[in-house]
């Protein structure tokens, strides 16, 4: 089920330990959710809960994000405690900026499955295996595809996403998308913004913080 993208968004919410929150990634842990927002604060905030909940469970993270956005994940993962660096150097932590991702496989202004696939066994078969859960667990996390939907590259979006579907049924990870909402302004393009929700098992609109399945 695809909920109303309307309304206000996401409150700042308080401060809290990586720990407190670990509760909240366990409701939240989706095969492949998307999350749209609709300011930077919440996507940062957002984004770092994901993450050190991740690692505070002894998961592995896989960050894409824009250096902006890389920068913010940094500090507020420093103010929650969350010591990045260590989870580095175990194995357990990577984050890669973005638009270098991509350029390793778009070709023509579409993701290659090869080369993608090629780029994501590259990294996730070396964080799973450090993992100290049980099971050995991956969370993805990044802006791919809302960079190409943000682009006018909506085919190409709605395609990465559905390699990422491939991705979390078949490596055991949790992907998490992140889109601004200011994205999918265009009436025209309803359908291709269902098509996306469609891709995914979950979908966290604004002014929530758990995911709606479909």
């Amino acid at each position: 089920m695809v909920e109303n993208m309307g309304g206000p968004g996401l409150s700042r919410p308080k401060k809290e330990s990586a720990t407190d929150s670990v509760n909240w990634l366990e409701i939240d842990r989706s095969p492949h959710a998307v999350q749209f927002y609709s300011g930077e604060g919440i996507l940062l905030d957002s984004l770092s809960r994901f993450v050190s909940t991740a690692l505070e469970a002894g998961d592995s993270c896989f960050v894409f994000a824009t250096q902006a956005h890389l920068g913010g994940l940094v500090a507020r993962l420093k103010a929650l405690g969350v010591d990045r660096e260590l989870a580095s150097k175990e194995g357990r932590y990577f984050s890669m900026e973005a638009f270098r991702v991509l350029a390793q496989f778009m070709v023509d202004g579409r993701p290659d499955k090869t080369r993608f696939d090629e780029f994501i066994s590259k990294f996730v078969s070396p964080l799973r295996a450090a993992a100290e859960g049980k099971p050995q667990r991956v969370a993805v996390v990044g802006e791919l595809a809302g960079l190409l939907w943000a682009e006018g590259k909506v085919e190409a979006a709605i395609e990465l996403e559905h390699f990422w579907n491939e991705v979390a049924t078949q490596s055991c990870c949790c992907v998490r998308c992140f889109y601004p909402i200011a994205s999918f302004s265009d009436p025209r393009q309803n359908e291709l913004f269902l098509k996306l929700c469609e891709e995914h098992a979950s979908v966290i609109p604004p002014g929530r913080r758990s995911a709606a399945g479909r």
